[in-house]
């Protein structure tokens, strides 16, 4: 079965580190509970799921979820009602702290547990979507779910009848359309995996169990496939392999991680790849530093910040968390020692990630970070003594450095690059009044990122 405050303008990353750290928050979940999947609306509304990490035999598949809307002060948790016996929960998106969907695929037997359900009471109640997921006889298996806004989204499943079965809907949910764009299988081998999709503006990716990376750039109606560096990205196809996609807000940039032989310590390997084409083609990466293989995201806001997690216990070094500024070069420690697992990032501010719960009465189940990685910096930034001016700016803004400036980029909140320039200044003038990130960058593959406020 499948499952898988700023002050001045000298920023350095000694600084930047230390800034950088999780804080525990309960779930409220189980002990031993996992996070499986994290959708965030906002800085206050977050929904999870879980997983059952405590290894039991026969495996359990919790019909739960958990919700705050104070930023995590405080999570609910409140079981899912209505589900087949035999059903999993493969994915979750909220659209606010009242309504969220969630998709739902059979763990065993011949009982159609396939579903897309919907709840508008904050999970008090769900109702299942009129989706034709696996008709009685049928071979789907639901693995992803993801709405742009309330009304417009996206479902999609393994293969059936030579084509990935998805769906759209632009009511909200009341009725769904197949997809006649959808891509074929390579074999009869080949299918996704539950939660794992990568969204950017309209584009969407997700990989497969024979390490193919399946991309649409009109929100689901048609698609692409190329191969990448990864064997499966699920195991299922290639015992003890895996990966995980992050793409850039630019949608052509992105990291791939890919495990294999990870059954045992001492077979398990790891590689660090990027993309420049949007997935079609992927480079190893020659990082310094540590980056994690449990899981990568990146930083909505930034240019080129991404997180990884460590979770592997067993290496002690396996287990942590670590950032990089420029896409992967260099990558700078938040935290070891401790499993981290699933990441999603809102913003440089705003990011949570999974840990086990002690249980319902505990303080743990998953960490919420604590910093600003728009304030972080690559090491060729370090000790640069970065000054902009003016600072709110109005029109031309200059830039000096202790190091030679190659060009300046300014990035709207949402990681949208909105104008650039060659040189040590820039002229802002057209922007829309606001608070922007203005990077720096020194030349090979090093950045440097300030707050610019736009009068």
């Amino acid at each position: 079965m499948k499952r898988i405050l700023l002050t001045g303008f000298a920023l350095v990353s000694i600084m930047a580190t230390a800034q950088n750290s999780w804080v525990a928050q309960s779930t409220k979940f189980a002990a031993n509970y996992g996070v499986d999947e994290i959708s965030i609306v906002d800085a206050n509304t977050v929904w999870l799921t879980a997983y059952d990490g405590s290894g039991a035999t026969p495996r359990v598949y919790p019909k739960v979820f958990s919700r705050t809307t104070n930023g995590g002060a405080t999570w609910s948790s409140r079981a899912i009602s209505g589900l087949a016996s035999n059903a999993l929960i493969a994915d979750l998106h909220a659209i606010d702290g009242n309504t969220a969907f969630i998709v739902t695929a059979p763990s065993s037997g011949s009982v159609n547990a396939n579903g897309v359900w919907k709840t508008t009471d904050a999970g008090a109640s769900w109702t299942k979507q009129a989706v034709a997921y696996n008709p009685p006889g049928g071979t789907s298996f639901v693995n992803h779910i993801y709405f742009w806004d309330a009304n417009n989204g996206w479902t999609s499943g393994d293969p059936v009848g030579g084509k990935f079965e998805m769906y759209k809907t632009s009511n909200g949910g009341t009725t769904w359309t197949a997809v006649a764009g959808a891509l074929a299988p390579e074999n009869s081998d080949e299918s996704t995996y539950v939660g794992q999709k990568e969204v950017q503006g309209d584009h969407i990716w997700t990989g497969t169990s024979i390490g193919r990376v399946l991309h649409s750039a009109d929100r689901g109606n048609t698609w692409t496939g190329s191969y990448s560096p990864a064997l499966d990205f699920g195991g299922v196809v290639t015992a003890g392999s895996s990966a995980h996609i992050a793409m850039n807000a630019d949608k052509i940039h992105g990291l791939l991680i890919t495990v294999d032989g990870a059954g045992a310590a001492a077979t398990t390997a790891a590689g660090l790849y990027s993309t420049s084409d949007g997935g079609a083609t992927w480079e190893q990466v020659d990082a310094t530093g540590t980056w994690y293989f449990a899981d990568v995201a990146y930083v909505p806001g930034t240019a080129n910040t991404y997180v990884t997690t460590g979770s592997n216990f067993n290496k002690p070094e396996w287990m942590g968390s670590s950032y990089t500024t420029d896409g992967g070069l260099t990558w700078k420690s938040i935290d070891t020692g401790e499993q981290r697992g699933k990441l999603n990032f809102l913003n440089s501010t705003t990011g949570f990630a999974g840990q086990f719960s002690d249980g319902p009465s505990g303080t743990k189940g998953i960490m919420k970070f604590q910093g600003d990685l728009a304030l972080a910096t690559s090491e060729a930034g370090v000790k640069s003594n970065l000054k902009i001016f003016p600072n709110p700016a109005t029109d031309v803004v200059k830039i000096s450095s202790n190091n030679k400036i190659e060009n300046v980029t300014v990035i709207d909140l949402a990681g949208r690059k909105v104008q650039s320039a060659k040189g040590s200044e820039i002229n802002v003038s057209s922007l829309a009044k606001g608070t922007y990130i203005l990077q720096v960058s020194y030349g090979g593959g090093a950045v440097e990122n300030t707050k610019l406020i736009k009068k």
